[in-house]
């Protein structure tokens, strides 16, 4: 029976670990991005002739990004709870699977992704 348990624990594995990896990712495309707009909006300051409403539309969009990181962190953070828990759970059954070692660079990658948010958000 316990074979039978186990290949629902691996496809759950596997699905969490891929989604902790997936916000990871999303989290560090919207740090690039706040970068990005930053420089597109000190540009469009620098233009001679740019409408103040274009600057301020641009400076909407930062915002906007900018709540998206803590948005994103509190995602990876549940994400990562839900995948420490399944491994945990997994790791009860005593079989050590490649998918287990995965889960867990998963969730070191995320602890490490998820201290420099704040600090990003305030530049």
């Amino acid at each position: 029976m316990a074979a039978s348990l186990q290949a629902p624990i691996l496809k759950s594995l596997k699905i969490k670990t891929g989604a902790v990896k997936r916000l990871v990712r999303e989290r560090e495309v919207y740090i690039l991005e706040v970068d990005q707009q930053r420089d597109r909006i000190d540009k469009l300051r620098q233009k001679e002739g740019v409408d103040d409403a274009d600057i301020r539309k641009q400076n909407e969009v930062l915002e906007e990004t900018l709540q998206m990181i803590p948005y994103m962190e509190r995602r990876i953070r549940e994400a990562m709870q839900d995948l420490e828990n399944l491994v945990l759970a997994a790791k009860k059954d005593g079989t050590e699977v490649p998918e287990l070692t995965d889960a867990g660079d998963a969730v070191a990658a995320a602890k490490k992704a998820l201290p420099d948010t704040e600090s990003v958000a305030n530049k």
